[in-house]
């Protein structure tokens, strides 16, 4: 029992730690990007909807936050607020996303091409990876860049898989390339 919570407790301080060294890259480099999904939506909850897109921008039939998911929003915004990073956001179009976009952080850019399709749309994957690497390669500088997209599409740009409370964070090579340096977990 006593070991089972020294380690629980070494494996918290060695998170806070890493989390630290994570935020002071983005306080202090550049080229930085964070990717981080939208937050807790319906269709997380029950997989509906995922690809429905309203062009209009009502949102009809999308998935769309939940009350849980417009807190965990509110808390990457104030985890940034509380660090001194005003980041450069480039949000998917999608309702779930550009809510979370909106919560966290005020202003984002979005783009058509950054929305979320069937695993089947090889063709819509590569013109999302596409316009991605440009927006992305466009706007990295001093302010680091948090990019709000779907979990397929992260997964398909960096090659790792993230939760909703994660963040993931990177940097942007000249050739485009993205070396991950870790996650940081806001708390629930």
């Amino acid at each position: 029992m006593r070991t089972s919570l020294l380690f629980t407790l070494l494996s918290l301080s060695l998170a806070v730690v890493a989390d630290d060294s994570l935020w002071q890259k983005l306080q202090q480099e550049s080229n930085m990007v964070v990717f981080m999904r939208n937050a807790e939506s319906s269709g997380n909850r029950d997989g509906a909807n995922m690809l429905v897109w309203d062009l209009s921008g009502k949102c009809i039939g999308e998935s769309n936050l939940t009350m849980v998911g417009k807190a965990q929003a509110r808390r990457v915004g104030e985890a940034f607020a509380r660090h001194g990073i005003r980041p450069f956001v480039i949000s998917s179009p999608m309702c779930r996303c550009e809510e979370t976009a909106k919560i966290a952080f005020g202003a984002f850019l979005t783009d058509p091409d950054l929305r979320q399709r069937s695993a089947v749309d090889t063709q819509g994957q590569e013109v999302f990876e596409a316009v991605a690497t440009e927006l992305l390669d466009k706007h990295k500088g001093k302010a680091p860049i948090v990019f709000v997209n779907h979990r397929p599409n992260i997964d398909a740009l960096t090659m790792e898989l993230i939760n909703i409370d994660e963040l993931l964070v990177g940097s942007l090579a000249e050739d485009g390339e993205i070396e991950i340096h870790g996650k940081i977990r806001i708390e629930q």
